[in-house]
């Protein structure tokens, strides 16, 4: 029993390391710069394709353009991204105000002010629930 016992706990230990270091390596990448990176990807094909030191300096270039290229498309699709939310928004923001317009003649001023209450509450709602999803 005794012998089963350190069996499990040695595993345990085994397994719970495993994760601390891939996630200390994750954070190791995470937290390096481009030039780190190119230079350790690149030190890693040498390793593996026994490049020479001619080799490894171009290697080293082309993974230098590939990755200012990633970056331009990356901060294209970026600028994309916010021109789409920002036209979704005033979309959006244009229905809501021709929809209020329609509604006001119908409703009575009393009933306007409830509804306009359960707008700003609905939004108010919504904030929170964002808020909620980023913690």
């Amino acid at each position: 029993m005794k012998n089963v016992f350190q069996k499990l706990v040695v595993a345990i230990v085994l397994v719970s390391s495993i994760g601390v270091s891939a996630q200390d390596r994750k954070e190791k990448i995470k937290n390096s710069t481009p030039e780190e990176r190119i230079e350790k990807r690149t030190e890693k094909l040498a390793e593996k394709l026994s490049l020479d030191e001619n080799q490894k300096k171009k290697v080293k270039e082309i993974l230098a353009a590939q990755q200012k290229e990633n970056k331009g498309a990356v901060e294209e699709l970026k600028a994309e991204r916010q021109k789409a939310l920002e036209k979704r928004k005033a979309l959006m923001k244009e229905q809501h105000e021709e929809l209020k317009a329609k509604l006001k003649p119908v409703l009575t001023a009393e009933q306007f002010k409830k509804w306009e209450a359960m707008q700003e509450e609905n939004k108010e709602k919504i904030k929170a629930h964002r808020n909620r999803k980023k913690e």
